[in-house]
């Protein structure tokens, strides 16, 4: 393998169940009831795909919701140091060390893991990153991974994942792909490996 491809939420960061009370909170702060509460709804989805499951009939409400959203949120950051996975720095530095490349690809917003990125000092480590906003279409669909792919340049490259749409968007652009167990993964049956730390990922090189 030439390089890793990570997606960030609950692989990187163990994130998805602070981003729900989040946005749940907001909700109930705007008095807007959600059409659904079920945070299995929201896991691997890009911020569009959520707000789009939020408020599925009222595309004018939502574009408003999701403006609000962008002040809510800078309001209550989120602490990434509180949330990274303890392999992180320890996989990265052996990776570089081997001389192996290292992306993120998350559907996530691109100021998300800018900011995950800098207060966890994991810049120096990494080639690549994209995220959901740079997107014509959303995972399950492959384009992320593409995309990176053809970023990091001609090579093999391994993709972890934990989400059942993050991993169908890896397999499908053709990449060895690798499940972080986690709680929130219900579907992690296409992947080739499973594994239950992400040190776990360097027997795969």
């Amino acid at each position: 393998m030439d390089g890793v491809i990570f997606d960030m939420d609950g692989v990187l960061v163990d994130t998805e169940f602070f981003y729900f009370e989040r946005r749940m909170a907001f909700c109930r702060e705007q008095g807007i009831e959600p059409a659904t509460d079920d945070i299995m709804d929201f896991v691997g989805e890009t911020n569009q795909g959520i707000w789009k499951k939020l408020i599925p009939d009222n595309e004018e409400l939502r574009e408003q919701m999701k403006i609000l959203y962008d002040d809510y949120r800078k309001k209550h950051p989120i602490d990434y140091r509180l949330f990274l996975n303890s392999d992180v720095k320890k996989v990265f530095e052996t990776l570089k060390q081997a001389g192996k490349k290292i992306a993120i690809a998350s559907s996530s917003p691109r100021i998300e893991i800018d900011s995950m990125v800098e207060v966890n000092q994991l810049g120096a480590y990494l080639d690549y990153i994209i995220s959901g906003e740079e997107l014509c279409e959303s995972k399950p669909h492959p384009e992320i991974y593409l995309k990176a792919k053809k970023a990091l340049g001609d090579g093999d490259y391994l993709a972890v994942e934990d989400s059942e749409i993050g991993i169908r968007s890896a397999t499908s652009a053709g990449l060895y792909t690798i499940a972080l167990k986690h709680p929130l993964a219900t579907n992690q049956d296409l992947a080739k490996h499973s594994i239950n730390y992400l040190k776990e990922v360097l027997d795969y090189l």
